[in-house]
């Protein structure tokens, strides 16, 4: 064993860059993977004119946006609100914002049916106000609130 690791370590430059350039490419061939398969059902749900979805933008390091998913994360998908308009997180510069207001504050939720904003929370004000804020956004858009839904 000892001696494996000191062959290892003493290989010529060249070979030890074609290990590093290779798990590289495995990396990035991994991850393409992953976003090519996250990114299908979004783009399925974006192209039907009555499908209703909660896009969620977000920006690397915000603390606020980090509390959500603390903090709401867990529960959304299985929550009325979130059966009824799926989370689809994207970053500032996402296409899907294409022709939208701009957004300010990460993170801001936006409500959309189809192609058409149907309402927007800018920031996030803390579980406590979060579900209600919501529930008065997703109406608009066809969602039929009842008495309270999210934890």
């Amino acid at each position: 064993m000892w001696q494996w690791s000191v062959r290892f370590l003493i290989r010529p430059v060249s070979q030890m860059a074609a290990i590093v350039q290779f798990a590289i490419l495995a990396a990035v061939i991994a991850g393409a993977a992953c976003a090519s398969s996250l990114a299908a059902p979004a783009a399925a749900v974006v192209n039907d004119p009555r499908a209703v979805r909660l896009i969620m933008v977000e920006a690397a390091g915000c603390r606020f946006c980090a509390r959500w998913h603390a903090e709401i994360g867990p529960a959304y998908p299985k929550s009325r609100e979130g059966q009824f308009a799926p989370l689809v997180r994207v970053g500032r510069d996402a296409p899907e914002l294409k022709g939208l207001k701009p957004v300010t504050f990460t993170p801001t939720f936006i409500v959309m049916r189809g192609t058409a904003e149907s309402g927007r929370i800018a920031g996030y004000p803390g579980q406590d106000y979060f579900w209600d804020e919501l529930r008065e956004v997703l109406i608009p858009a066809g969602f039929v609130a009842a008495a309270a839904t999210g934890p």
